[in-house]
């Protein structure tokens, strides 16, 4: 009877092990993500577009996503070279002040609802002026549908077209996240 208590401990050990490293979510390996309001500044500096990923250091979801969407190279190039790109973590400290595209500044607790940044892990597309253009949440999110949002944003189309308009004119349709 000791020997099934103490394997049954031990295994129960190792799954707790195992669970901590995996719920352990770190920025995607090579994405050079500013902190927010310093890509903010950088976008309207370089004129290009900003992509936001929102999300917090124990996020398993956001661990599943860097996992099989952003450990694609080519999405790393792509993305790093078309925006500034921004890392805003909905766990950091909630009075930090966060500086929104209009100038105005209000705690990280509350831009985390206004920009409506969870449940994470979420994405959004700005305008080189801080106006988000494009918006979507999902762990799930295929490297197909990043190219989609590319050749949105990136391609510049959103000043011309919705989204769905868009991905209309190419004969394309937009892969729902379960």
């Amino acid at each position: 009877m000791r020997n099934v208590a103490a394997r049954a401990g031990q295994w129960l050990a190792a799954l707790w092990l195992l669970a901590a490293g995996i719920a352990c979510a770190e920025l995607p390996e090579g994405w050079a993500f500013q902190e927010y309001n310093q890509a903010l500044k950088a976008a309207r500096q370089q004129g290009k577009p900003v992509f936001v990923y929102y999300g917090f250091n124990k996020c398993p979801y956001c661990v599943y996503a860097n996992k099989h969407t952003f450990s694609s190279e080519e999405l790393r190039k792509t993305y790093s070279s078309h925006y500034v790109l921004a890392y805003f973590d909905i766990r950091g400290n909630p009075d930090d002040p966060i500086t929104l595209a209009d100038g105005s500044q209000m705690r990280r607790a509350d831009a985390i609802k206004h920009l409506k940044a969870s449940p994470v892990p979420a994405w959004a597309f700005l305008d080189p002026q801080g106006r988000e253009v494009l918006a979507r949440r999902g762990s799930r999110t295929k490297i197909e549908a990043f190219k989609q949002f590319d050749a949105y944003v990136g391609g510049g189309q959103y000043k011309k077209l919705s989204f769905e308009a868009f991905l209309a004119s190419r004969g394309w349709v937009e892969e729902k996240v379960e």
